[in-house]
């Protein structure tokens, strides 16, 4: 869909919000006092503002944040986590591993169907995964189906279905922290036979298993009504999910999405850690809205793209440089309210990979001494423009101020920056993750996230297939093209290989931590990745669309709760409204 229309409708959507919030200006917000919950929970709509554009349905489509998080109200995966990040069952109803983690067989819960009728089995999570790591032979495979999944899944040698309820997964190395990979921060979704049977519907027709199911869709809105085959009851035997629509709107200007939950135009709305100056206002709205917060799992890390055409992040030096010249705490203050975590290091303090060694710290004297290294490389190399870097950001206002904020650290060390390249999110990830590599001098953030290693390893290895590899896949067209596109900074260090992959293999807890340990130090030490913010996502909900249940809703277990607000978004199964 061409960049114009999309633009004419965000356009026209924020116009509607900000008549809406004048009309609406004059409305109390306060919920009337001694309402008591309906006989039953069932029924109600609601409206939900967004950050990002929901770029599509399909394999190749790849969402962030709260994007993301709207298509978890039509799909479901095998692994997901609980509010305290542990992984649980969900469409699996149990695991095992076997030969030092290098075999992994699921038995999946029976009697679950997708939204269109069709069954759930190990049938279609085989032909779903299959399709996912670029098996042509696969059933429905066609080639607008390639994606970073390829390289995310290199290490799977073969799955299979013996059954209808069991999938058998073998690996090429044991990974004794697959199911980071499996649940890959919500994102390893199961699509329904149908619509992968229809590659020119694949992207707009997204079939799952999930609560909800596609009344309408375009990028910048999204209306789901209530899946009437949906497998899940409450603990009273009520049918799930409660709600019956819910329409999910996309509002760049955090200001205008902040309006408009605070006005009750919007029933809820997400936020990022990148819009503070917005949520620490509506936390100071308190009869007016409520906060739901998620936890700083979201791991800060710029990858310097080392192997672009001209990249000056080739050279050690130059990667320092950058990694000293720019003050992450004072950032934190000044553009994010100190809403961030800085922990030092690539990955947060409660990770398995956690160590601030080897990580540099903000030092102006270092990196204005690294730059100088750094042009003296460039000029031994032939580059006569020296060292010049450009950053960009989403077509946002905050987006584009916090990278100015970053911007002028790394001009103050002696960097020659160009104008900010601005874009919508989806042209960028687009642009990153592709055949070819990354087209940027940075990766400015990755979805690393959640307390494993699994989706954070593939991001900084030498690329998705080791050399060795006796993965069929990796000499393949589609092997070859997407090697390098989830290891963003397209190094050539294998030293990180062998780090991590002895790690990944550890079968003593203590030990693999400690390896996982010596892996983080060399990458931070090199500047293969620089250590900045961790951040979480937010939802206010307006008290008048008085909206229950959120945080209260247990997992398939009956024990465990589901995160009341994760990286994928809200939990909107259990949320119901009283009337």
């Amino acid at each position: 869909m061409g960049g114009n229309q999309m633009t004419s409708r965000r356009k026209k959507w924020g116009a509607a919000v900000a008549v809406a919030i004048a009309a609406s200006a004059m409305a109390t917000t306060t919920q009337a006092a001694g309402a008591k919950p309906a006989a039953s929970k069932q029924g109600g709509e609601v409206s939900y503002g967004i950050l990002n554009t929901i770029s599509g349905w399909c394999f190749s489509n790849a969402l962030t944040g709260d994007a993301l998080g709207a298509t978890r109200m039509v799909y479901e995966s095998l692994v997901e986590r609980d509010s305290r990040g542990n992984f649980i069952p969900h469409l699996a109803q149990s695991w095992a591993s076997s030969e030092g983690g290098k075999v992994w067989t699921f038995t999946l819960r029976s009697g679950i169907k997708y939204s269109n009728g069709e069954d759930f089995n190990a049938a279609s999570v085989k032909q779903n995964m299959d399709i996912g790591r670029g098996l042509t032979t696969a059933p429905g495979f066609n080639s607008k189906y390639a994606s970073t999944g390829i390289g995310v899944n290199a290490n799977i040698m073969s799955i299979e279905a013996p059954d209808a309820t069991t999938v058998k997964i073998t690996l090429e190395r044991p990974d004794n922290d697959f199911l980071g990979l499996m649940y890959r921060a919500g994102r390893y979704v199961m699509r329904a036979p149908a619509q992968i049977a229809d590659p020119n519907t694949c992207a707009t027709n997204g079939i799952g298993t999930g609560p909800f199911k596609i009344v309408s869709y375009n990028p910048n809105e999204l209306v789901v009504e209530r899946n009437p085959l949906y497998w899940r009851k409450d603990a009273a035997g009520t049918q799930l999910p409660y709600l019956n629509k819910i329409t999910v709107v996309v509002v760049k200007e955090a200001s205008q999405r902040a309006a408009a939950v605070r006005k009750g135009v919007l029933d809820a709305a997400s936020f990022t850690t990148g819009e503070a100056t917005f949520v620490k206002d509506l936390r100071q709205r308190k009869s007016v809205v409520t906060e739901y917060a998620g936890n700083a799992g979201s791991w800060g890390q710029w990858v310097p793209n080392q192997n672009k055409a001209g990249s000056p992040f080739k050279y050690q030096n130059c990667r320092l440089a950058a990694a000293f010249a720019i003050d992450w705490p004072t950032y934190n203050k000044v553009r994010l309210k100190g809403m961030g975590v800085y922990s030092g290091s690539i990955v947060g303090k409660e990770h398995i990979m956690y160590t601030r060694a080897g990580a540099p710290t903000y030092n102006l004297a270092k990196a204005k001494e690294f730059v100088t290294k750094c042009n003296a490389d460039l000029t031994a190399a032939g580059v006569t423009t020296g060292f010049k870097l450009t950053l960009y950001a989403d077509t946002s206002t905050q987006s584009l101020n916090n990278t100015k904020e970053v911007q002028k650290y790394l001009e103050a060390a002696g960097i020659t920056m160009n104008p900010i390249f601005q874009a919508e999110s989806a042209v960028l990830i687009a642009s990153i993750y592709r055949g070819g590599g990354n087209l940027y001098d940075f990766a400015e953030g990755t979805p690393a996230e959640g307390p494993g290693s699994g989706y954070v390893l593939p991001f900084f290895v030498t690329g998705a297939f080791p050399a060795n590899s006796t993965n069929p896949i990796a000499k393949t067209p589609y092997g070859i093209g997407y090697n390098k596109v989830i290891a963003l900074g397209n190094h050539s260090d294998t030293q990180v290989d062998t780090l991590l992959y002895a790690a990944q293999a550890e079968t003593n807890a203590t030990l693999r931590k400690q390896k996982f340990q010596a892996a983080t130090a060399h990458i931070q030490a090199t500047g293969m990745a620089i250590p900045t913010l961790h951040t979480a996502t937010y939802t206010f909900v307006n008290k008048k669309s008085k909206l229950k249940g959120i945080g209260l809703f247990k997992n398939p277990d009956g024990k465990t709760f589901a995160p009341t607000r994760d990286i994928k978004g809200l939990e909107w199964t259990g949320v119901w409204q009283e009337r």
